[in-house]
């Protein structure tokens, strides 16, 4: 080709067909090092905390109702492909938090080592790797990639549609199995999660076909009348049965969502330290990080997807911060593409504010302690802040070396991997602030104490107390203002009961145990010593005090 003419990469190019001469050993390297990284931040860490309340006591509770009831129908309308999971997972390894965690542990690996597929497909195995790297080691990934939401395991079956579409554009003869899969994922992300997993690939894919003709030529077979007939058979039953109104659904029991300020701040957060790297890139050179006059399907699948996934969380009132979790894939992508294409002095600039961001961080854990905060419990919250700055500093360091040697790719495996002891360190803060986010250590302390007739009693809504669902083997009763609600399953009894329905309940002569917030603390004895002339409190777990009738 002449010099100076311009080269348009087409979406034929991109998308080509696999190389007939076999991967590299380096490919293979990359990959099996990707996966054994994210099993131990993940699998290997999956048993350090109990079950929190909200969300995840609530999907953990309802396999374990399921487990001691012996079936597979879900106890809420939710779509039930997580208690599911859950469910095989009990009843392999036991109902434990452990065993709860394990589904969305394997979900997050299978996330990784896609993203590093779809990265690979799009342009090599180091983007493909680098990729990965960011989508296992951003902040985000340790935070909620680790709590038993349907959340992870949606957003890897949604990755998996994307890698099956992009398969099956790029090889012809198989192509009609690749899209077959491709509604098989989109099937299985309604069962965790709704309509979304099949509207999220299909806008993709319907957006991707928009600019580029062989897309639109190719994407077509994706609505072959068998492909939609399979993925009707998958996902009929379930809103079949969820249609006659068995159960409750539990979303709606979720609380408000976070505002739109705090929700975008949030996620410069959960992106730390990748949207640091590329925000200089982004703001000072855009026109070489999105190269407008070669845009490309390479670099249009990961912003496609991105809009998909995220835009529409923002016009949701009820927005919460790990719904966003399906575009991170994308997200890594495109960071990925971003910071091989920044200039080297703004690659500089992009550690900078990495390193500033780790101190920001850590300052920002002491100031959470100063305030007798969730982490203020930790007696080695001190070493962990050193800790974290320790080790995003060195790194930082080691990647400006790198980089003024020319090796970018080695730069930011350099300081992303400055992130697997930051990840450790959020796995253990997570645990030990389990007093404040669970219920567990006030279930393990009355379990042996309600023999046969106990009763317990708690001061909150469902949603806040979910764990208690999961670690007793009786119903609870919830004490609040509000009317009666529905139980929440023909499997479990739940009532809601006033406060002076539960000051009654105290007198009965079998033990009954109540559970309260500490800042509840003087109304209740208040009330108690005034009806009984004794208020007993049996111990304290975190915020809450257990209070009984049992002299």
């Amino acid at each position: 080709m002449p010099a100076g003419t311009r080269t348009y990469r087409t979406l034929d190019e991109t998308f080509s067909e696999p190389r007939v001469l076999p991967p590299p050993p380096t490919r293979h390297a990359l990959l099996v090092f990707l996966i054994t990284l994210a099993s131990i931040l993940h699998i290997g860490t999956a048993g350090w905390s109990d079950i929190h309340n909200g969300a995840e006591g609530r999907y953990a509770g309802a396999a374990r109702e399921m487990l001691r009831a012996d079936t597979w129908l879900a106890p809420q309308r939710d779509p039930p492909l997580l208690p599911w999971l859950n469910l095989i997972s009990f009843k392999i390894f036991g109902a434990t938090s452990t065993a709860a965690h394990l589904p969305v542990a394997l979900a997050m690996v299978a996330s990784v080592a896609l993203t590093f597929l779809i990265g690979e497909l799009l342009a090599g195995h180091w983007r493909g790797f680098v990729a990965g790297l960011i989508h296992l080691c951003c902040l985000g990934s340790f935070v909620w990639g680790r709590i038993a939401t349907p959340e992870p395991v949606f957003a890897a079956f949604i990755g998996a549609a994307i890698f099956c579409g992009v398969c099956g554009y790029q090889r012809q003869r198989t192509r009609r199995a690749w899209f077959a899969l491709v509604w098989i994922c989109a099937a299985l992300a309604c069962l965790t999660k709704g309509a979304e997993g099949v509207l999220y690939p299909a806008a993709i894919f319907i957006l991707l076909s928009l600019p580029f003709r062989e897309a639109r030529l190719r994407f077509r077979l994706l609505l072959h009348w068998p492909n939609i007939l399979l993925f009707l058979a998958l996902v009929a039953p379930w809103y079949i049965w969820a249609g006659f109104g068995v159960g409750n659904d539990m979303a709606a029991d979720a609380g408000p969502g976070i505002p739109i300020p705090r929700f975008l701040a949030s996620h410069a957060l959960w992106w730390f330290p990748a949207l640091g790297l590329v925000l200089p890139g982004v703001v000072l050179a855009w026109r070489k990080v999105f190269r407008p006059h070669e845009f490309d399907a390479a670099d249009a699948l990961p912003l496609f997807w991105m809009a998909v996934c995220f835009l529409p969380l923002l016009a949701n009132q009820e927005r919460q911060d790990y719904e966003s979790m399906s575009m991170w894939s994308a997200f890594s992508l495109w960071s990925a593409s971003a910071w091989g294409r920044t200039p080297p002095p703004l690659r500089i600039f992009g550690l900078f504010l990495t390193a500033i961001g780790g101190m920001t961080i850590a300052g920002w854990i002491m100031f959470d302690a100063s305030r007798a905060g969730p982490l203020a419990t930790w007696d080695g919250l001190r070493s962990m802040t050193m800790l974290i700055s320790g080790a995003l500093t060195i790194a930082s360091i080691l990647a400006g070396y790198f980089l003024f040697r020319n090796r970018e790719n080695v730069a930011i495996t350099v300081l992303m991997l400055g992130m697997v002891p930051v990840g450790l360190s959020t796995a253990e803060g997570i645990a030990r602030a389990g007093s404040h986010l669970s219920l567990a250590n006030a279930a393990r302390f009355l379990q042996p104490q309600l023999g046969e007739t106990g009763e317990i009693l708690y001061e909150g809504s469902s949603f806040a107390g979910s764990s208690l669902w999961f670690y007793l083997d009786r119903p609870f009763h919830l004490v609040d203002e509000t009317a009666a609600l529905r139980p929440l399953s023909p499997l479990v009894s739940e009532e809601r009961i006033s406060p002076p329905a539960a000051i009654e309940k105290m007198s009965a002569e079998h033990p009954v145990y109540l559970i309260i917030h500490k800042n509840r603390v003087p109304y209740w004895q208040e009330k108690l010593t005034e009806r009984f002339h004794l208020y007993h409190q049996e111990t304290t777990c975190g915020p809450h005090v257990v209070v009984s009738n049992v002299p």
